[in-house]
This record gives structure tokens, C-alpha cells and sequence, in this order.
């Protein structure tokens, strides 16, 4: 280790992530969701769902960078805490692009304890910015992800979550993302004939 460098405490990091398994999801909340899930369940699903499906989804795609994604997508919360700025697929623009900005900043402080607060608010801002293959891809995960979740609390509390369901349905394009959606759908209306 050089004499000048500065040591990095990588304890105080993992410590720091590690609260993301106590911030709860705002819209499960919202919607009186007994235990509703932790952002880290949410961001472990999407890793799970980009490690699984990017290859089937899209040839090229950095499957790397969409699992960072899934990750630190919503890790900045642990900063500005978990603000719903879309409710029924309506997004309100201004709330969205001031939460992002603020997140992408609670990115940079938190990940600049390890000195990549760069690489990870870069990774970040591309997400953000839905305009890479990666991007728009990882935002179909995420959507994907709150819809089984959504389906998944309807079955075990009885709740009716449609809009959940109503803005996947608008965010979710590749075919193959449909296709689950549409077994998550298909299994929704059986379940809830009976």
C-alpha cells in the first residue's frame, strides 16, 4: 500500500448496502402489503431474471452491465429513500428525473466509498438515460419483476394490484419478456376465476 493512499473501508460500504435490506418498497406500502418486500429482494430478482434471460432476449447484450444494473438500480434510495414517481403507467417526468438525479448522486457517494463512485454512476446514468440496448432491456426486467411480485402478493393476500399489471404491460416489448408476462397474466386470471 502506498504511504499516501488512502485506506478503504470496505466494512462501512457493505454496511451501508446491507440497509437496503431494510428499506421497504414505497408501493407495496402503498397498497397495505403485509411484509412487503426490501428493495434488495426487488434488485436480487432483476439480477436474477438479467442473469437468466439476457441471452434470450437480445444477442450482444452486455450481460455484465445488465446484472450491475439490476444491482445498483435502485441503491441510491438508500439516500434519497424509495419515490414512486409513476402510479398506472403514468409517470410524472419532472419527479422522475429529479429522483433520478438524486439517486445517481446517493450512486456516486455510496460507491465513491470504494472509489468506483464513477464507473457505478456511469453505469447508472446509461440506465437512466433508456437508451441503450442494456437500458431498455434492464427497465423490461424491472417491470417484469414488480409484475410477479404484484401477482405473487394477489395470490397470498387477496389484493387486486391491476395497476401494477397495467404499467408492466406498457414497459415490457421483447417478445420473449411478453411471453412470461403473459404466463404471469394467464396465471393471474386462473387464480382469479377460482
Amino acid at each position: 500500500m502506498k504511504k499516501n493512499s488512502k485506506k478503504i473501508d470496505y466494512l462501512d460500504f457493505f454496511k451501508t448496502v446491507g440497509k437496503s435490506k431494510n428499506l421497504l418498497r414505497s408501493g407495496w406500502k402503498r397498497e397495505k402489503i403485509k411484509d412487503p418486500e426490501s428493495i434488495a429482494e426487488h434488485s436480487f430478482r432483476v439480477g436474477v431474471l438479467a442473469m437468466v434471460l439476457s441471452e434470450k432476449v437480445g444477442v450482444g447484450l452486455d450481460k455484465d452491465k445488465l446484472i450491475k444494473m439490476s444491482l445498483l438500480h435502485d441503491l441510491g434510495e438508500l439516500v434519497t429513500g424509495d419515490v414512486v414517481a409513476e402510479r398506472a403507467g403514468l409517470v410524472d417526468i419532472k419527479k422522475r428525473d429529479a429522483k433520478e438525479r438524486r439517486e445517481k448522486e446517493g450512486i456516486r457517494e455510496i460507491f465513491d466509498k470504494i472509489g468506483g463512485g464513477d464507473e457505478y454512476a456511469g453505469i447508472f446514468e446509461e440506465m437512466i438515460q433508456r437508451v441503450t440496448p442494456e437500458s431498455k432491456v434492464f427497465w423490461q426486467f424491472d417491470k417484469l419483476e414488480m409484475a410477479l411480485q404484484a401477482y405473487e402478493y394477489e395470490k397470498t393476500q387477496g389484493k387486486n394490484l391491476e395497476e401494477f399489471f397495467t404499467s408492466a404491460s406498457l414497459h415490457i416489448k421483447e417478445p420473449f419478456l411478453k411471453e412470461i408476462f403473459g404466463d404471469v397474466l394467464n396465471q393471474r386470471r386462473k387464480k382469479r376465476k377460482n
